[in-house]
């Protein structure tokens, strides 16, 4: 019982912190979760087409801290340029992480139509579990979800609880246009395949470049109702 009202307790402080945030800035959101956190925040990044205006605040905010990207195999290889130019332009420590499973002997294991026939167990194997050890440790994760970027985003808060983890999404009030100003002022270059309207860049096999007025993650497992790779789709947001 004292677990129990404990963790109410908890939750409404979070939900009250999340609320007060709502009118801070994102620069001011990430520096709350640093001081709060420390050593025990993790970040992930997949250096993606909106990538650029977080990785620009942690480098103003949190370079000490390492920034977290997941090496699925099954990356653009404009993805990896851009990573390496950003890190280099704003002085970023990257550090890469990758499945257990090579990506050749995964793929004759399971087929190169996998990700069509099973997305969840791809994703899974080559982008869950690789960072399950870093996400045991941490006290809070943060992430760049909007609450623009489709349906399943739309009640996103700035705090919220996920299992023992408190989620911190300093972007999550920002629009489109919000980022496109950012990126441009500060000299932020765009990720290479955003002129080819991919909107949201994951794993080459599951993106695909968008069509007029679909919104930015409709071109993530389009043959699907997949909308989330699981490190972001919670129970209540999937």
């Amino acid at each position: 019982m004292n677990g129990a009202h404990s963790g109410d307790a908890h939750s409404r402080e979070l939900a009250r912190a999340s609320e007060r945030l709502e009118r801070a800035t994102p620069a001011e959101r990430l520096a709350f979760a640093v001081e709060t956190f420390g050593e025990d925040l993790l970040f992930t990044s997949s250096f993606g087409a909106q990538s650029g205006v977080l990785l620009h605040l942690w480098s103003q905010v949190a370079r000490h801290l390492p920034v977290i990207f997941i090496d699925t195999g099954f990356l653009f290889p404009e993805t990896l340029a851009y990573r390496d130019q950003l890190a280099r332009q704003l002085g970023l420590t990257v550090r890469v992480l990758r499945p257990d499973v090579a990506n050749d002997d995964f793929v004759a294991r399971y087929g190169e139509d996998v990700q069509r026939r099973d997305p969840d167990l791809c994703c899974g194997l080559n982008k869950i579990a690789p960072l399950a050890p870093l996400r045991a440790r941490a006290r809070a994760w943060v992430s760049g979800l909007r609450r623009d970027q489709s349906r399943a985003r739309q009640d996103v808060a700035i705090l919220e609880p996920d299992g023992p983890l408190v989620r911190v999404h300093p972007l999550a009030t920002l629009t489109t246009a919000d980022v496109a100003q950012y990126l441009e002022a500060h000299a932020i270059p765009q990720h290479p395949l955003v002129s080819r309207r991919y909107l949201s860049i994951g794993c080459a096999p599951c993106t695909r470049a968008l069509e007029d007025g679909e919104d930015e993650r409709a071109g993530r497992w389009a043959w699907s109702n997949k909308t989330e790779c699981g490190l972001h789709g919670r129970e209540g947001r999937r």
